[in-house]
């Protein structure tokens, strides 16, 4: 497969992977991978494969083929980071959170397709568990191709890095939302504190405004005061965000995720579609 985005600083060592960090994401839209240099704090090379018109049970297959076809993904790594996003997820206070219990407290919330694998990973800022359901074939594939991925739902990235930005009780509120082909997230922060996170299926642009807005009545945030965050990946993306302007004051289009430095190479990676791959490494 050919890459549709292929960026290599002349700084990577191949001899020096082990000291690496590696970010991964995969989903309809495509397959990216990102490396970063924890010692500068640097992201040094970047990939991106388009899929086209894809369906859920073809990601195994596309993923192997790319594992097979790229030298760097079969390099050693000090820390592997995977994002695998869905439809289904849930937040569970730490308090409350065992490891057992798991897969029961997702049933609460979704009744979830066969062959899915129960994941969970910590959102230190948010003090919770984030618990999510991932293909099994995916998780089984990152688990053979690598020996301790960390696997990240998208809300862990929307939400941890803006919660780390000031304390609780400050700043203004925001949400966020994440476009994707046939559903968005939604995270909403009040004075930095987490107060939602939700992801709603759409099948039309129309769909996305009633949800958000909606949301925002129940949670009395005013469309005119409330700052909105909208990155992602979705056909439509531009004229989406030009429809939710008429409706919402302030939405901006955020660029490559800040504590980082870049390569002069990533002024060709798009911010908005690739935040929430740029942003796993401050989530640990």
């Amino acid at each position: 497969m050919v890459p549709d985005l292929r960026l290599v600083d002349e700084t990577y060592d191949t001899n020096i992977t082990s000291s690496y960090f590696l970010s991964i994401q995969v989903n309809l839209d495509g397959f990216s991978f990102s490396t970063l240099d924890p010692v500068r704090n640097k992201y040094i090379q970047f990939k991106y494969f388009s899929f086209g018109k894809v369906n859920s049970d073809e990601l195994p297959v596309l993923a192997e083929k790319i594992f097979e076809q790229n030298e760097l993904l079969n390099l050693p790594y000090k820390k592997v980071f995977v994002l695998l996003p869905s439809p289904y997820s849930t937040l569970v206070p730490s308090g409350l959170f065992e490891e057992k219990e798991a897969g029961k407290w997702l049933s609460f919330t979704h009744q979830l397709p066969p062959e899915q694998k129960i994941v969970h990973s910590i959102m230190k800022m948010a003090d919770a568990w984030n618990i999510f359901a991932a293909p099994k074939e995916m998780v089984d594939l990152f688990r053979r191709q690598f020996p301790d991925p960390r696997f990240f739902h998208q809300y862990v990235p929307m939400a941890e890095t803006r919660l780390a930005v000031s304390r609780p009780g400050a700043g203004r509120n925001q949400a966020i939302i994440n476009l994707q082909k046939k559903y968005f997230d939604l995270v909403v922060l009040e004075k930095n504190n987490l107060k939602l996170c939700n992801s709603f299926e759409i099948s039309s642009e129309e769909d996305l405004i009633y949800y958000t807005l909606f949301v925002f009545e129940q949670l009395q945030l005013s469309p005119s005061g409330i700052e909105v965050q909208l990155i992602g990946s979705h056909p439509d993306f531009n004229k989406i965000k030009q429809t939710l302007g008429k409706y919402i004051k302030h939405v901006k289009q955020p660029g490559l995720p800040g504590g980082f430095q870049y390569s002069y190479l990533f002024k060709e990676v798009s911010g908005h579609k690739f935040h929430n791959l740029l942003s796993m490494a401050s989530c640990v």
